[in-house]
Protein backbone atom coordinates (compact mmCIF):
# COMPACT_ATOMS: atom_id res chain seq x y z
CA UNK A 1 0.00 0.00 0.00
CA UNK A 2 1.59 3.58 -1.32
CA UNK A 3 1.17 5.69 2.21
CA UNK A 4 0.39 9.29 1.15
CA UNK A 5 0.71 12.33 3.45
CA UNK A 6 0.35 16.17 3.34
CA UNK A 7 3.44 18.29 4.02
CA UNK A 8 4.30 22.31 4.63
CA UNK A 9 5.75 23.17 1.50
CA UNK A 10 8.86 25.14 0.76
CA UNK A 11 8.79 27.73 -2.24
CA UNK A 12 10.20 30.81 -3.42
CA UNK A 13 8.76 33.91 -1.33
CA UNK A 14 5.78 35.28 -3.07
CA UNK A 15 7.19 38.93 -2.50
CA UNK A 16 10.16 38.40 -4.66
CA UNK A 17 9.70 40.44 -7.93
CA UNK A 18 11.15 37.52 -10.51
CA UNK A 19 11.01 33.91 -9.41
CA UNK A 20 11.12 32.34 -12.80
CA UNK A 21 14.55 33.91 -12.92
CA UNK A 22 15.41 31.72 -9.51
CA UNK A 23 14.21 28.29 -10.64
CA UNK A 24 16.40 26.18 -13.13
CA UNK A 25 15.94 22.83 -14.95
CA UNK A 26 16.18 19.29 -13.08
CA UNK A 27 19.82 18.50 -12.36
CA UNK A 28 20.50 15.60 -14.35
CA UNK A 29 19.05 17.46 -17.48
CA UNK A 30 21.45 20.62 -17.45
CA UNK A 31 24.39 20.92 -19.59
CA UNK A 32 27.73 22.89 -19.16
CA UNK A 33 26.84 25.49 -21.23
CA UNK A 34 22.84 25.62 -19.54
CA UNK A 35 24.94 25.88 -15.69
CA UNK A 36 26.89 28.85 -16.71
CA UNK A 37 23.69 30.29 -17.71
CA UNK A 38 21.82 29.63 -14.68
CA UNK A 39 24.77 30.07 -11.97
CA UNK A 40 24.93 33.85 -13.20
CA UNK A 41 22.00 34.56 -11.22
CA UNK A 42 23.44 34.90 -8.04
CA UNK A 43 19.95 33.27 -6.12
CA UNK A 44 18.92 31.04 -8.80
CA UNK A 45 18.57 27.49 -7.10
CA UNK A 46 21.09 25.73 -9.10
CA UNK A 47 23.40 27.05 -6.39
CA UNK A 48 22.44 24.28 -4.10
CA UNK A 49 20.93 21.26 -7.00
CA UNK A 50 23.70 20.90 -9.51
CA UNK A 51 27.02 19.98 -9.12
CA UNK A 52 29.09 21.99 -11.39
CA UNK A 53 31.45 20.24 -13.74
CA UNK A 54 34.85 19.35 -12.78
CA UNK A 55 34.02 20.14 -8.85
CA UNK A 56 34.09 17.42 -5.88
CA UNK A 57 31.14 15.93 -4.63
CA UNK A 58 32.80 17.00 -1.32
CA UNK A 59 33.02 20.38 -2.78
CA UNK A 60 29.75 20.73 -3.88
CA UNK A 61 27.76 19.23 -1.14
CA UNK A 62 29.57 21.58 1.14
CA UNK A 63 28.72 24.75 -1.24
CA UNK A 64 25.10 23.68 -1.29
CA UNK A 65 24.50 24.23 1.96
CA UNK A 66 26.14 27.06 2.95
CA UNK A 67 24.39 28.35 0.03
CA UNK A 68 21.11 27.29 1.14
CA UNK A 69 21.50 28.65 4.24
CA UNK A 70 21.60 31.98 2.68
CA UNK A 71 18.49 31.58 0.91
CA UNK A 72 16.50 30.59 4.16
CA UNK A 73 18.82 33.58 6.08
CA UNK A 74 17.44 36.35 3.38
CA UNK A 75 13.87 34.76 3.23
CA UNK A 76 14.46 33.95 -0.64
CA UNK A 77 12.75 30.84 1.13
CA UNK A 78 9.99 30.17 3.25
CA UNK A 79 8.08 27.62 4.47
CA UNK A 80 3.98 27.55 3.96
CA UNK A 81 1.59 27.34 7.18
CA UNK A 82 -0.50 24.62 6.31
CA UNK A 83 -0.24 20.71 5.50
CA UNK A 84 -1.40 20.76 2.44
CA UNK A 85 -1.33 18.23 -0.75
CA UNK A 86 -0.03 20.10 -3.74
CA UNK A 87 -1.12 20.47 -7.56
CA UNK A 88 1.52 21.06 -9.88
CA UNK A 89 0.67 21.87 -13.78
CA UNK A 90 2.86 21.89 -16.61
CA UNK A 91 1.61 23.50 -19.61
CA UNK A 92 4.32 23.25 -22.26
CA UNK A 93 4.12 23.00 -26.24
CA UNK A 94 6.97 20.96 -28.52
CA UNK A 95 9.08 22.02 -30.89
CA UNK A 96 8.26 20.70 -34.91
CA UNK A 97 11.21 18.16 -34.60
CA UNK A 98 10.19 17.05 -30.98
CA UNK A 99 6.61 16.87 -32.37
CA UNK A 100 7.77 14.59 -35.84
CA UNK A 101 9.41 11.51 -33.52
CA UNK A 102 5.85 11.14 -32.04
CA UNK A 103 2.72 9.21 -33.83
CA UNK A 104 0.19 11.89 -35.29
CA UNK A 105 -2.84 10.82 -32.90
CA UNK A 106 -0.43 12.01 -30.20
CA UNK A 107 0.27 15.12 -31.24
CA UNK A 108 -1.45 18.86 -29.93
CA UNK A 109 -1.04 22.19 -30.01
CA UNK A 110 -0.91 22.47 -26.19
CA UNK A 111 -0.04 19.95 -23.52
CA UNK A 112 -1.09 20.88 -19.35
CA UNK A 113 -0.15 17.96 -17.15
CA UNK A 114 -1.63 17.55 -13.26
CA UNK A 115 0.54 16.20 -10.89
CA UNK A 116 -0.34 15.65 -7.30
CA UNK A 117 2.59 16.75 -5.04
CA UNK A 118 2.91 14.68 -1.87
CA UNK A 119 5.23 13.53 0.93
CA UNK A 120 5.38 8.92 0.16
CA UNK A 121 6.54 6.77 2.21
CA UNK A 122 9.52 5.14 0.58
CA UNK A 123 10.05 0.88 0.71
CA UNK A 124 12.54 -1.17 -0.79
CA UNK A 125 12.08 -0.45 -5.23
CA UNK A 126 10.15 -3.33 -7.16
CA UNK A 127 9.24 -5.32 -3.91
CA UNK A 128 6.21 -3.98 -2.78
CA UNK A 129 3.89 -1.41 -4.67
CA UNK A 130 6.41 1.24 -5.73
CA UNK A 131 8.09 0.37 -9.20
CA UNK A 132 11.31 1.64 -10.98
CA UNK A 133 12.00 0.73 -14.60
CA UNK A 134 15.81 2.03 -14.91
CA UNK A 135 19.37 1.00 -13.82
CA UNK A 136 20.59 3.19 -11.29
CA UNK A 137 24.15 4.27 -10.90
CA UNK A 138 25.77 3.94 -7.71
CA UNK A 139 28.15 7.17 -7.81
CA UNK A 140 24.98 9.28 -9.08
CA UNK A 141 22.76 7.70 -6.17
CA UNK A 142 25.75 8.72 -3.68
CA UNK A 143 25.86 11.85 -4.72
CA UNK A 144 22.10 12.61 -4.24
CA UNK A 145 22.48 11.09 -0.74
CA UNK A 146 25.34 12.98 0.65
CA UNK A 147 23.46 15.92 -0.72
CA UNK A 148 20.18 15.46 0.70
CA UNK A 149 21.34 14.17 3.63
CA UNK A 150 23.71 17.47 4.54
CA UNK A 151 20.83 19.42 3.47
CA UNK A 152 17.88 18.15 4.93
CA UNK A 153 15.68 18.74 1.40
CA UNK A 154 14.55 17.40 -1.05
CA UNK A 155 14.56 20.05 -3.95
CA UNK A 156 12.08 18.65 -6.79
CA UNK A 157 9.60 15.92 -6.52
CA UNK A 158 10.46 12.50 -7.97
CA UNK A 159 7.90 11.88 -11.27
CA UNK A 160 5.72 8.76 -10.21
CA UNK A 161 2.43 7.80 -12.25
CA UNK A 162 -0.38 5.76 -11.26
CA UNK A 163 -3.37 4.29 -12.85
CA UNK A 164 -7.00 5.55 -12.85
CA UNK A 165 -8.72 4.62 -15.62
CA UNK A 166 -11.57 6.71 -14.06
CA UNK A 167 -9.36 10.36 -14.19
CA UNK A 168 -11.18 10.75 -10.42
CA UNK A 169 -7.81 12.35 -9.19
CA UNK A 170 -7.50 14.47 -12.27
CA UNK A 171 -11.05 15.28 -12.03
CA UNK A 172 -11.25 16.27 -8.70
CA UNK A 173 -7.96 18.76 -9.51
CA UNK A 174 -10.36 20.65 -12.66
CA UNK A 175 -13.39 20.82 -10.52
CA UNK A 176 -11.59 22.56 -7.69
CA UNK A 177 -9.65 24.87 -9.83
CA UNK A 178 -12.73 25.66 -12.48
CA UNK A 179 -11.28 24.75 -15.44
CA UNK A 180 -10.48 21.77 -17.47
CA UNK A 181 -7.53 21.65 -20.01
CA UNK A 182 -5.86 22.40 -21.70
CA UNK A 183 -7.47 25.44 -20.99
CA UNK A 184 -5.96 27.79 -18.38
CA UNK A 185 -8.66 29.80 -16.58
CA UNK A 186 -7.27 31.03 -13.01
CA UNK A 187 -10.05 31.96 -10.30
CA UNK A 188 -9.06 34.33 -7.99
CA UNK A 189 -10.05 32.46 -5.23
CA UNK A 190 -7.77 29.72 -6.28
CA UNK A 191 -4.73 31.93 -7.37
CA UNK A 192 -1.99 29.46 -7.71
CA UNK A 193 1.00 30.05 -4.99
CA UNK A 194 3.79 29.98 -7.91
CA UNK A 195 2.83 30.67 -11.48
CA UNK A 196 6.23 30.85 -13.52
CA UNK A 197 7.82 29.92 -17.46
CA UNK A 198 10.68 27.76 -18.00
CA UNK A 199 12.52 27.38 -20.91
CA UNK A 200 8.50 27.86 -22.89
CA UNK A 201 6.86 25.84 -20.00
CA UNK A 202 4.49 27.28 -17.76
CA UNK A 203 4.71 26.06 -14.39
CA UNK A 204 2.00 26.32 -11.61
CA UNK A 205 1.72 25.34 -7.99
CA UNK A 206 -1.71 25.48 -6.40
CA UNK A 207 -2.24 24.18 -2.56
CA UNK A 208 -4.83 22.39 -1.55
CA UNK A 209 -5.29 22.57 2.24
CA UNK A 210 -8.74 21.41 3.00
CA UNK A 211 -8.84 18.18 4.57
CA UNK A 212 -11.97 16.41 2.85
CA UNK A 213 -10.04 17.07 -0.69
CA UNK A 214 -7.26 15.46 0.97
CA UNK A 215 -8.57 12.57 2.50
CA UNK A 216 -10.42 11.67 -0.46
CA UNK A 217 -7.25 11.54 -2.88
CA UNK A 218 -5.78 9.60 -0.23
CA UNK A 219 -8.81 6.79 -0.25
CA UNK A 220 -8.33 7.24 -4.27
CA UNK A 221 -5.02 5.87 -4.07
CA UNK A 222 -5.39 3.18 -1.50
CA UNK A 223 -4.13 -0.43 -3.09
CA UNK A 224 -2.44 1.63 -5.94
CA UNK A 225 0.84 0.89 -6.90
CA UNK A 226 3.08 3.32 -8.65
CA UNK A 227 6.17 3.51 -10.74
CA UNK A 228 8.83 5.76 -10.83
CA UNK A 229 9.05 7.97 -14.32
CA UNK A 230 11.77 10.21 -13.58
CA UNK A 231 13.99 10.46 -10.27
CA UNK A 232 14.90 6.98 -9.71
CA UNK A 233 18.85 7.48 -8.04
CA UNK A 234 16.85 10.18 -5.77
CA UNK A 235 14.33 7.71 -4.29
CA UNK A 236 16.95 5.30 -4.53
CA UNK A 237 19.34 7.76 -2.47
CA UNK A 238 15.95 8.33 -0.23
CA UNK A 239 15.42 4.83 0.75
CA UNK A 240 19.35 4.74 1.79
CA UNK A 241 18.35 7.73 4.01
CA UNK A 242 15.35 5.93 5.36
CA UNK A 243 17.69 3.76 6.94
CA UNK A 244 19.02 6.62 8.99
CA UNK A 245 18.31 6.94 12.32
CA UNK A 246 19.30 10.43 12.83
CA UNK A 247 19.69 12.37 9.41
CA UNK A 248 16.62 10.47 7.79
CA UNK A 249 13.19 10.29 7.04
CA UNK A 250 10.81 7.15 5.91
CA UNK A 251 8.95 9.96 3.68
CA UNK A 252 10.40 11.32 0.13
CA UNK A 253 8.74 14.24 -1.79
CA UNK A 254 6.77 13.07 -5.16
CA UNK A 255 4.77 14.54 -8.02
CA UNK A 256 2.15 11.64 -8.82
CA UNK A 257 0.75 11.79 -12.73
CA UNK A 258 -1.91 9.96 -14.12
CA UNK A 259 -0.30 7.21 -16.57
CA UNK A 260 -3.02 7.40 -18.97
CA UNK A 261 -2.60 11.51 -19.00
CA UNK A 262 -3.04 12.55 -22.44
CA UNK A 263 -0.17 15.28 -21.24
CA UNK A 264 2.21 12.59 -20.11
CA UNK A 265 4.65 11.76 -23.26
CA UNK A 266 7.00 8.84 -23.61
CA UNK A 267 9.68 10.11 -25.85
CA UNK A 268 13.03 8.50 -27.12
CA UNK A 269 16.97 8.89 -26.53
CA UNK A 270 18.89 9.18 -29.28
CA UNK A 271 22.36 7.75 -29.35
CA UNK A 272 25.46 9.26 -30.98
CA UNK A 273 29.04 7.16 -31.27
CA UNK A 274 32.49 9.10 -31.29
CA UNK A 275 34.32 6.26 -32.71
CA UNK A 276 33.66 3.21 -33.95
CA UNK A 277 35.04 0.06 -36.36
CA UNK A 278 33.14 1.23 -39.36
CA UNK A 279 33.84 -2.00 -41.69
CA UNK A 280 32.76 -4.50 -38.45
CA UNK A 281 29.84 -2.27 -37.90
CA UNK A 282 28.34 -2.68 -41.61
CA UNK A 283 29.18 -6.66 -41.40
CA UNK A 284 26.89 -6.84 -38.35
CA UNK A 285 24.53 -4.42 -39.82
CA UNK A 286 24.31 -6.93 -42.91
CA UNK A 287 24.04 -9.89 -41.03
CA UNK A 288 21.45 -8.84 -38.61
CA UNK A 289 19.04 -5.70 -40.51
CA UNK A 290 17.52 -5.19 -43.69
CA UNK A 291 18.86 -1.81 -44.93
CA UNK A 292 16.44 0.88 -46.37
CA UNK A 293 18.52 4.25 -48.08
CA UNK A 294 17.44 7.52 -47.86
CA UNK A 295 19.22 10.64 -49.25
CA UNK A 296 20.82 13.10 -46.67
CA UNK A 297 18.19 15.83 -47.49
CA UNK A 298 15.70 13.31 -46.77
CA UNK A 299 13.68 15.23 -43.65
CA UNK A 300 13.18 13.76 -40.67
CA UNK A 301 9.61 13.19 -40.76
CA UNK A 302 9.76 10.54 -43.45
CA UNK A 303 12.12 8.64 -41.33
CA UNK A 304 9.89 8.69 -38.49
CA UNK A 305 7.09 7.86 -40.40
CA UNK A 306 9.23 5.18 -41.50
CA UNK A 307 9.79 3.88 -37.83
CA UNK A 308 6.47 4.36 -36.37
CA UNK A 309 4.74 2.21 -38.79
CA UNK A 310 5.73 -0.74 -37.21
CA UNK A 311 3.14 -1.63 -33.67
CA UNK A 312 4.46 -5.30 -33.56
CA UNK A 313 6.95 -5.90 -30.39
CA UNK A 314 9.29 -8.15 -32.78
CA UNK A 315 9.09 -5.80 -36.05
CA UNK A 316 12.56 -4.08 -34.82
CA UNK A 317 13.30 -0.73 -36.29
CA UNK A 318 15.39 2.20 -36.17
CA UNK A 319 17.31 4.99 -38.07
CA UNK A 320 20.95 5.33 -38.70
CA UNK A 321 23.17 8.51 -40.01
CA UNK A 322 26.57 8.16 -41.05
CA UNK A 323 27.10 11.81 -42.81
CA UNK A 324 26.17 10.84 -46.03
CA UNK A 325 22.81 9.19 -45.92
CA UNK A 326 20.49 8.12 -43.78
CA UNK A 327 19.50 4.00 -43.20
CA UNK A 328 16.18 2.42 -41.72
CA UNK A 329 17.10 -0.28 -40.24
CA UNK A 330 15.07 -3.44 -40.03
CA UNK A 331 15.84 -6.15 -38.01
CA UNK A 332 15.83 -10.12 -39.00
CA UNK A 333 12.69 -11.00 -37.10
CA UNK A 334 13.75 -14.74 -36.53
CA UNK A 335 16.81 -13.48 -34.93
CA UNK A 336 15.05 -10.67 -32.91
CA UNK A 337 12.78 -13.62 -31.68
CA UNK A 338 15.50 -15.78 -31.09
CA UNK A 339 16.99 -12.88 -28.74
CA UNK A 340 13.58 -12.03 -27.10
CA UNK A 341 13.77 -15.98 -25.60
CA UNK A 342 17.20 -15.68 -24.73
CA UNK A 343 16.17 -13.07 -22.42
CA UNK A 344 12.75 -13.15 -21.53
CA UNK A 345 12.23 -9.91 -22.76
CA UNK A 346 10.13 -9.01 -25.35
CA UNK A 347 10.11 -5.00 -24.90
CA UNK A 348 13.10 -2.71 -25.68
CA UNK A 349 14.32 -4.93 -27.96
CA UNK A 350 15.33 -1.92 -30.36
CA UNK A 351 17.51 -0.73 -27.96
CA UNK A 352 18.63 -3.64 -26.87
CA UNK A 353 19.66 -4.90 -29.96
CA UNK A 354 20.88 -1.80 -31.29
CA UNK A 355 23.58 -2.09 -28.07
CA UNK A 356 24.22 -5.69 -28.17
CA UNK A 357 24.47 -6.55 -31.62
CA UNK A 358 26.03 -2.93 -32.91
CA UNK A 359 27.36 -0.26 -30.56
CA UNK A 360 29.13 -2.72 -27.80
CA UNK A 361 30.75 -5.35 -30.29
CA UNK A 362 32.27 -2.13 -32.80
CA UNK A 363 32.39 0.92 -30.34
CA UNK A 364 36.07 2.52 -29.87
CA UNK A 365 36.48 3.93 -26.25
CA UNK A 366 34.77 3.64 -23.04
CA UNK A 367 30.74 3.55 -23.13
CA UNK A 368 30.84 6.90 -21.63
CA UNK A 369 31.89 8.01 -25.39
CA UNK A 370 28.41 7.43 -26.46
CA UNK A 371 26.27 10.80 -26.22
CA UNK A 372 22.93 10.46 -25.32
CA UNK A 373 20.83 13.32 -26.57
CA UNK A 374 16.74 14.22 -27.21
CA UNK A 375 17.07 15.82 -30.01
CA UNK A 376 17.57 14.08 -33.86
CA UNK A 377 19.23 17.78 -35.04
CA UNK A 378 21.66 17.23 -32.27
CA UNK A 379 22.39 13.81 -33.26
CA UNK A 380 22.87 14.96 -36.78
CA UNK A 381 24.91 18.31 -35.78
CA UNK A 382 27.50 15.70 -34.23
CA UNK A 383 27.98 13.41 -37.20
CA UNK A 384 28.37 16.60 -39.46
CA UNK A 385 30.12 19.15 -37.22
CA UNK A 386 31.86 17.63 -34.17
CA UNK A 387 33.41 14.31 -36.00
CA UNK A 388 31.39 11.89 -34.27
CA UNK A 389 30.54 8.10 -36.68
CA UNK A 390 27.98 8.00 -36.79
CA UNK A 391 24.07 8.36 -34.94
CA UNK A 392 21.41 6.36 -34.29
CA UNK A 393 17.66 7.22 -33.86
CA UNK A 394 15.06 5.52 -31.73
CA UNK A 395 11.04 5.72 -32.06
CA UNK A 396 9.09 6.22 -28.40
CA UNK A 397 8.36 3.36 -26.10
CA UNK A 398 4.34 3.45 -24.87
CA UNK A 399 3.44 3.27 -21.42
CA UNK A 400 2.17 -0.35 -21.93
CA UNK A 401 5.58 -1.13 -22.78
CA UNK A 402 7.05 0.53 -19.46
CA UNK A 403 4.46 -1.14 -17.15
CA UNK A 404 5.02 -4.28 -18.90
CA UNK A 405 8.68 -4.46 -18.36
CA UNK A 406 8.44 -3.68 -14.57
CA UNK A 407 5.31 -5.69 -13.90
CA UNK A 408 5.23 -8.57 -16.16
CA UNK A 409 9.11 -9.46 -17.35
CA UNK A 410 10.23 -7.66 -13.46
CA UNK A 411 13.49 -6.17 -15.63
CA UNK A 412 14.52 -2.95 -16.21
CA UNK A 413 15.36 -0.64 -19.47
CA UNK A 414 19.28 0.06 -20.06
CA UNK A 415 20.58 3.62 -19.33
CA UNK A 416 18.57 6.36 -21.54
CA UNK A 417 15.90 4.18 -22.89
CA UNK A 418 13.10 6.36 -21.53
CA UNK A 419 12.47 10.10 -21.89
CA UNK A 420 9.44 11.38 -19.97
CA UNK A 421 7.69 14.63 -20.37
CA UNK A 422 6.79 17.24 -19.14
CA UNK A 423 9.81 17.67 -16.67
CA UNK A 424 9.60 19.10 -13.28
CA UNK A 425 11.66 22.05 -12.09
CA UNK A 426 14.23 22.61 -9.49
CA UNK A 427 12.40 25.16 -7.11
CA UNK A 428 9.29 25.16 -7.70
CA UNK A 429 7.84 22.92 -4.38
CA UNK A 430 10.85 21.56 -2.17
CA UNK A 431 10.25 19.99 1.22
CA UNK A 432 12.66 20.49 4.32
CA UNK A 433 12.02 17.90 6.84
CA UNK A 434 15.39 19.07 9.22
Amino acid sequence: MVKLKPFKATILNPNLESRAELVCPVYDTIDTYQYEQYAAVKDNVIHFTTRKEGVSENEFVDYAKSSLEHFFTDNILIEREKLAFYIYGVRYSLSEGVMEQIPEEDRRETYFAFGLVALVEVAKLNEHDILGHEKTFEAKTRERYHLMKACGMNFSPIVAEYNMPDHDINCIFEDYLGFHRPSLEIDEQRKPILDVELQGARHLLWEVSDEDVIAKIQRLMLNKRIMILDGHHRYTAAYQLSKDRRDGTAYTLMMLVEGGDRALLLLPWHRCMKRCRMDDLWTRIRENFVVERYDKHTENAVIYSKLNECDDEFDVRFGMYDGEEYYVLRADEQRIRKLAAERGERVGLDVISLHEWLIEPTLIGNPEDIVFTPSPWEAIEKVDKDAYSVAFFLKPLRMTDVEYKVQVEKKGFPQKSTRFLPKVAEGIVMWKWK
